[in-house]
């Protein structure tokens, strides 16, 4: 209905000469039309429910049904029109009985067109009024209806954050229409794969329109490749992150139907994802159970090249994380600030292959924390060793490409291999002399042979130099002599094997020195505890034998 629609007026009385005069009065300038007259209570009572009219004017004194009679009929019947009486004097008080039982209004004959435009205008205006809320009513209503999908989303947001009782969330799905069973429910995350595709020159990145159609049709192919198995709710919660609310299958497993996602979108698009999954729950309030099982999942994506899913189940369950040494960080520094691009290449690929038979039994997060370590200390070195305005663009673009989500562990690797072979190359070019070099090259020697009894001469030997010269070179390039990087070498050594719970004797023979007295002397001289302290320190538990 709109509101600047003509008011649809319906004329009642048995009079013809009443009908036909006020049927002759100028309503079109007034927005008002007749749409019929009637000559008594019953034919005009038909001609309401047929016409459906905004107003009606009609006289109380008719044949066959009286307008009073006629008047509590549209009541009853919920016409939801105006009535305006026409009366004599003698039924004034049966007129004002009737604006008490809901007529509009009433007119006393005789009367003139002015008293009857003047009462009809007056009722044209509260129609008028009523059509504009009822449009503000049924615009919210399809303002609500459109929004419905947004308010599911907002709603199952915190669903899978907060515990809900059933109790508490019936109102709010049977309002939401939510359409799942409410009980028996996996939790599916899904994230689009980095996309890569290998062309002899770059193209265009996508307009953000054309990336908003992506993400909408990647939407539809989940929502209807789960349809095919399963009640669903699905909603994007990022850019590049879709979840999905499902009721169990049944008969088909979770890791089936998350597998013929990956298959769907690889198909009937260029892009990939990648999907984790939470176990079974039964209950609304384990909702966050399954959705935590299932961010777990999804980050085990980083040991895949995605286009996969994992599911909560196939990951190895443990209450501990098991740690990982990274024994050659400081032989990788060590690589860096010489500059040899070759042994840096060796020194990460063994550390990709230490990695490698652990990776299934670590969690990403934590792996991840260990390559962080790794660039930000080679980092550190670069920012050392190479003018800032020549390493810089390196670190920026690493960074750059460390930013991307869902990048897998290759690639991870492929990046810090890139950096520091990269900056190996730099630090060659920019800062090393052929002094720093050699330098380098005996304290790889030491750094070998910490367990045996070290000698100037021998060291200065490995680098065909003579003692002296060698002894004055090397303070030169580390601030410190033979002797006390030795000393320094030896007592971090230890520091490690006494974190890793080996026996004093057994550390202090490891590093060099026969006596255990004359070791526990220098390393409390040097760390202010005692190994025994030091080591109690991290194995307060495991006393010394």
């Amino acid at each position: 209905m709109n509101k600047l629609e003509a008011i649809r007026l319906c004329i009642i009385d048995d009079i013809r000469s009443v009908v036909d005069g006020l049927t002759a009065m100028n309503w079109e300038e007034q927005g008002i039309r007749v749409a019929g007259t009637a000559s008594n209570g019953e034919e005009g009572l038909q001609l309401i429910g047929e016409l459906r009219p905004d107003l009606v004017i009609t006289d109380i004194r008719m044949p066959r049904m009286d307008g009073l009679s006629m008047l509590r009929a549209i009541l009853e019947e919920n016409h939801g029109c105006k009535v305006i009486l026409i009366s004599g004097y003698a039924d004034f008080e049966y007129a004002q009985k009737a604006v008490q039982l809901g007529a509009f209004d009433f007119v006393v004959k005789p009367f003139s067109e002015e008293e009857i435009m003047a009462a009809a205008l007056r009722a044209k205006a509260e129609i008028v009024e009523e059509r504009i809320k009822l449009l503000s009513v049924r615009e919210m209503e399809n303002k609500l209806r459109e929004s419905m999908p947004a308010l599911r989303q907002e709603y199952f947001a915190l669903l899978v954050s907060h515990r809900t009782s059933w109790e508490e969330a019936a109102k709010r799905w049977e309002f939401l229409n939510i359409e799942l069973e409410p009980r028996g429910f996996v939790v599916m995350l899904m994230e689009i794969d980095p996309f890569r595709e290998p062309t002899a020159e770059p193209t265009a990145e996508p307009s953000v329109r054309e990336m908003e159609l992506i993400r909408f049709s990647l939407l539809n192919i989940i929502q209807e490749t789960l349809a095919d198995y399963a009640r669903s709710v699905v909603f994007r919660t990022g850019h590049d992150q879709y979840m999905a609310v499902l009721n169990d299958p049944g008969s088909t497993r979770p890791i089936d139907i998350a597998e013929r996602c990956c298959r769907n979108i690889e198909r009937y698009t260029k892009f990939t994802v990648s999907i984790g999954g939470g176990g079974r729950v039964e209950e609304i309030s384990e909702l966050p159970d399954s959705y935590r099982q299932a961010q777990r999942a999804l980050s085990h994506h980083l040991f895949t090249e995605g286009n996969a899913a994992i599911m909560v189940d196939d990951i190895r369950q443990s209450g501990s994380q098991e740690p990982l040494a990274l024994e050659h960080k400081d032989e990788l520094l060590l690589a860096l600030r010489s500059g040899n691009v070759g042994r840096t290449e060796a020194i990460l690929a063994a550390i990709s292959e230490a990695l490698q038979p652990l990776v299934s039994r670590q969690n990403p997060d934590y792996l991840l924390s260990l390559y962080d370590e790794l660039a930000a200390s080679a980092i550190r070195s670069f920012y050392e060793m190479v003018p800032y305005s020549d390493i810089q663009p390196l670190i920026r673009r690493f960074r750059a490409a460390q930013g991307t989500a869902g990048l897998p562990l290759a690639s991870l690797q492929r990046q810090l291999l890139e950096l520091c072979t990269e900056g190996a190359a730099l630090v060659r070019r920019n800062s090393l002399s052929e002094g720093q070099k050699v330098i380098y090259r005996a304290i790889d020697y030491i750094k070998g042979r910490l367990s045996e009894d070290i000698t100037v001469g021998e060291c200065a030997a490995h680098v065909h130099l003579s003692a002296s010269y060698f002894a004055s070179l090397f303070k030169q390039v580390t601030g410190m002599t033979v002797t006390q990087h030795v000393t320094s070498e030896r007592i971090q050594r230890a520091k490690l094997l006494l974190v890793e719970g080996a026996q004093v004797q057994e550390v202090a023979s490891a590093v060099g020195y026969e006596e255990r007295r004359y070791f526990s002397e220098m390393f409390k001289k040097i760390t202010g505890q005692t190994p025994s302290e030091f080591r109690a320190g991290y194995h307060a538990d495991r006393p010394e034998a």
